[in-house]
């Protein structure tokens, strides 16, 4: 029995350190925008489905202070992927929109994002379901290990607003 779960944690840890390159990889191709999960790529990718978007409630969907959002403001303006225009309403508000060259680049995320998804292509749809529910219940011992709340203050200094990440794909990946 021993063996065998030291089979498993090798592996674990090989896919662990896949997953890791492919990521570095993608990162040199794409850069700091190219995660639709992080950061530049995440504003982008919230563009993307809404070009145009007050900065708070940009900051409101991305649980992040209105400090940091303008800081990957910054960068994504000064790479031309964004513009910033005073709110009609309000001129002490912004508006954040998509320019051309940021859709492109949006655009590239999603297929990115896709191809990656790609790789679970090699598994049945009967696996694939398999495959998940045996993460929700490691990624559930892995939390009741860390304490939930170890968890959640990890997450809430991260800004990212995900209390369980298992939980909130739970519709995701149910196709």
């Amino acid at each position: 029995m021993k063996s065998s779960q030291a089979n498993l944690s090798n592996e674990f840890q090989h896919v662990h350190k896949l997953l890791n390159q492919y990521q570095t990889m993608q990162h040199r191709m794409f850069g700091p925008s190219g995660d639709p999960h992080r950061g530049q790529g995440r504003v982008l990718s919230i563009l993307k489905l809404k070009p145009e978007i007050s900065q708070k409630e940009l900051s409101y969907l991305l649980d992040i202070r209105n400090q940091s959002l303008g800081e990957l403001l910054t960068k994504l303006e000064k790479n031309g992927l964004i513009i910033r225009i005073p709110s009609d309403e309000d001129r002490r508000s912004m508006n954040i929109s998509l320019t051309e060259k940021g859709a492109k680049q949006a655009e590239q995320i999603e297929k990115k994002h896709d191809d990656f998804s790609q790789i679970f292509d090699s598994l049945s749809e009967e696996n694939q379901q398999k495959l998940h529910e045996i993460l929700k219940q490691l990624t559930t011992e892995l939390e009741d290990q860390l304490g939930n709340e170890k968890n959640d203050d990890k997450n809430n200094e991260k800004g990212n607003g995900e209390k369980s990440r298992h939980k909130n794909e739970d519709s995701s990946h149910q196709r």
